[in-house]
């Protein structure tokens, strides 16, 4: 059969143990595919993203990334970054013998990434966009039936925060609320339309595992199984927590969060930040991968 293939690596970025984390999928060379045909190749593995490594358009970039949902492209996510650095890295197409520091280019801009070697494995961080802080004047009682959960629950504010793509964050009392949210698609994504984001960052001051500030669930308004790890929407979750002075009350934090034991695909994502100014803050996240699946997949 005629037909040219192309390379690509499913990783579970956020993983510390196979079947863990958040899988991506990733094309360590995409340089003569059209869009259409890194549409079609998300669109055929299904994921929540798929990473595309292209030849980069400024010369201060060592890569340039593109994201796909299965239907539509994005202009940065988190977990298909960190899938992207292991896979490069486990196709010998970059190393960290005598550099560690590298450049990006993303539809959101520049980003700097660095690959360090780690017990757990090849560890990546990221850099993140500036946050921009969005108005949300609700209560609980607003949003409790969007969420499936009583009002009273949800002890800390609600407010939009935008790093890429827009999350409503908003805290609740207790792991076991946490693990009752709903996600009624339809309702929630009226909700973020109505203040221009894209989701929900749900989070308790609780952790189940040692070694982890508090547990969160990225609560989207799509079709397919809840996001087991969202690099972005912790980035957004920090500056949230910094900005409101809710567990992290110094200029400097390092968060430890754990997400994914509601779909049974346990996560731990790393987010730093510090405040720069007022409402300013420059943002990280980080996090270890593992390579699950090495293919190839049929373009035309």
């Amino acid at each position: 059969m005629q037909g040219r293939m192309v390379d690509f690596y499913v990783v579970n970025a956020f993983a510390a143990k196979a079947f863990g984390g958040n899988p991506a999928g990733v094309v360590t060379d995409a340089a003569e595919l059209t869009s259409d045909q890194m549409q079609a190749v998300a669109r055929q593995l299904n994921l929540v993203e798929t990473a595309f490594v292209c030849p980069p358009d400024t010369p201060e970039a060592d890569i340039k990334l593109r994201y796909f949902t299965p239907i539509k492209e994005l202009p940065i996510a988190g977990h298909p970054t960190i899938a992207a650095w292991i896979a490069l890295v486990e196709d010998g197409k970059f190393s960290i013998n005598g550099r560690n520091s590298f450049r990006q280019e993303t539809k959101s801009g520049l980003r700097k990434v660095d690959l360090v070697s780690s017990r757990e494995g090849l560890f990546v961080r990221m850099d993140q966009p500036q946050p921009r802080f969005v108005k949300t004047p609700l209560f609980g009682s607003d949003i409790a039936d969007v969420f499936g959960i009583d009002s009273k629950a949800i002890i800390h504010p609600i407010r939009g925060v935008d790093t890429g793509l827009g999350h409503l964050v908003f805290g609740v009392d207790s792991i076991d609320t946490l693990m009752k949210v709903q996600r009624k698609k339809e309702q929630l994504a009226k909700l973020c339309e109505r203040f221009g984001l894209a989701e929900a960052q749900v989070f308790a001051l609780e952790a189940k595992e040692d070694g982890c500030d508090l547990h969160t669930r990225n609560i989207c308004p799509r079709d397919g199984i809840e996001d087991p790890a969202c690099g972005v929407g912790n980035s957004a979750l920090l500056a949230y927590l910094m900005d409101c002075r809710i567990q992290f009350t110094d200029d400097s934090a390092h968060m430890t969060a754990e997400q994914g034991h509601a779909v049974g695909m346990p996560s731990v994502i790393h987010s730093w930040g510090k405040r720069l100014d007022r409402d300013s803050y420059s943002l990280q996240i980080g996090g270890t991968g593992i390579v699950m699946v090495k293919g190839h997949i049929r373009i035309a």
